[in-house]
């Protein structure tokens, strides 16, 4: 009946060890959220790096002594560290020995998910065969002028665009008028001329 017991209690001891190391991207987020997102991004670049698809770049062993501290890896010489902090500014990242292996793994697998839905977003975004969007300019003097010089992909006008079509053919309309009044008014004053001549 021990041995049984005994037995029994390993095991209950072994599944919730295991069960406690399993990764869990919502335990994951939760760290993050409080944690991470004052200084990093997935899929945008905050004060620290972007952290999207970070599990492809680093080994999961970097990542988690560098959330440990940062600093202890950059002094050690750790050339990707070393370039992060020069890349930076010398922003000294804080460090967390307050997280364990595992917290730090469940951080790693919401990145993992959220890298994989900033993707998918993307591709989506995308998948818009309708609209092909320009190819990015070299910025010269057209480009700055239609586009205002703000970056990304500009897509071309289609018909079903109105407002658009609107404000073009408001602004086409104010300028024939414009140039139409300078006319009228040079006219104006050339046979105000001709009048005080004679």
């Amino acid at each position: 009946m021990k041995v049984r017991l005994l037995i029994a209690i390993s095991f209950l001891l072994f599944w919730r060890n295991t069960l406690s190391a399993q990764v869990s991207a919502d335990a994951g987020k939760a760290i993050f959220t409080t944690r991470c997102t004052a200084c990093h991004g997935i899929g945008k670049q905050v004060v620290g790096p972007d952290l999207r698809d970070v599990e492809n770049i680093r080994s999961e062993e970097w990542i988690i002594k560098f959330v440990h501290s940062s600093q202890t890896v950059i002094k050690s010489g750790d050339t990707a560290a070393v370039n992060l902090f020069s890349e930076f500014n010398k922003t000294v990242m804080p460090d967390h020995p307050d997280l364990s292996d595992n917290d730090i793994k469940n951080v790693i697998a919401y990145i993992k998910q959220e890298s994989e839905n900033v993707a998918k977003n993307a591709a989506n975004t995308n998948l818009n065969l309708d609209k092909v969007p320009y190819p990015n300019s070299d910025g010269g003097f057209l480009h700055r002028v239609i586009f205002l010089d703000i970056p990304g992909n500009h897509m071309p006008l289609e018909l079903t665009d109105y407002t658009a079509w609107m404000t073009i053919a408001v602004a086409v309309i104010f300028l024939v008028v414009a140039l139409v009044v300078r006319v009228k008014m040079e006219d104006v004053k050339e046979k105000d001329r001709e009048d005080d001549s004679v």
